[in-house]
């Protein structure tokens, strides 16, 4: 028995709910909670020989898709981090933080799923590229947000455990590494946590 259309709906304002909750969740302070905003995010567009994502059974698939980050060039030398900014502060710890609308002027747009998906979203030091795909899928599949893999992929585990990205910081003359362990592809799943969301409003 095939559900209908009415089902699907309903599923997906669950979906979109659990998205809210868990973004405000990780505002309130509870980032690890960025892995459950990912488990969704692949639930709603991550399509296998093996599973329809729900986007693809209502066939919103081919609905633009709100991209934030800013733009990836290959020439350029540095680090890219396209969906975060840094915050720096006297009284405060240093952090990454989701641009949520507040991000690089002009780089609000529409785009078609395969290009938001696929775009590279984070380059390391070492020149390591990430897209949202690759934030997604390694967070839900070898980081706890649907299954802890035995085996660590290095490049992503540099990433997030090993400073990879190289920012570093001054502070009580001391120099340690810029922000917590997870927290810059945490904080980038929550910019697409609100990206998804921003997209997906007309259909709730």
């Amino acid at each position: 028995m095939r559900r209908d259309e009415s089902n699907l709906k309903k599923l997906l304002k669950e979906q979109i709910e659990f998205i809210s909750m868990s973004c405000k969740s990780f505002d309130n302070g509870f980032i690890n909670e960025a892995k459950r905003i990912a488990t969704c995010v692949r639930i709603l567009v991550h399509d296998t020989d093996s599973s329809i994502s729900l986007l693809s059974q209502l066939r919103f698939k081919d609905t633009k898709f709100y991209n934030t980050a800013s733009e990836y060039r290959s020439t350029n030398l540095l680090v890219h981090m396209g969906l975060v900014s840094m915050r720096l502060s006297t009284n405060q710890d240093e952090k990454y933080v989701a641009f949520l609308d507040d991000g690089i002027p002009n780089s609000q747009k529409l785009v078609k799923f395969d290009d938001w998906w696929n775009k590279i979203v984070i380059k390391d030091f070492n020149k390591n590229t990430f897209t949202r795909r690759d934030i997604i899928l390694k967070t839900c599949n070898k980081e706890g947000g649907a299954h802890i893999d035995p085996n660590l992929d290095m490049r992503f585990n540099n990433l997030l455990r090993n400073n990879s990205i190289n920012w570093y910081v001054a502070k009580n003359n001391t120099v340690k590494a810029f922000g917590k362990d997870n927290e810059l592809v945490l904080t980038s799943i929550r910019q697409i946590g609100h990206e998804i969301l921003k997209t997906l409003q007309p259909y709730v």
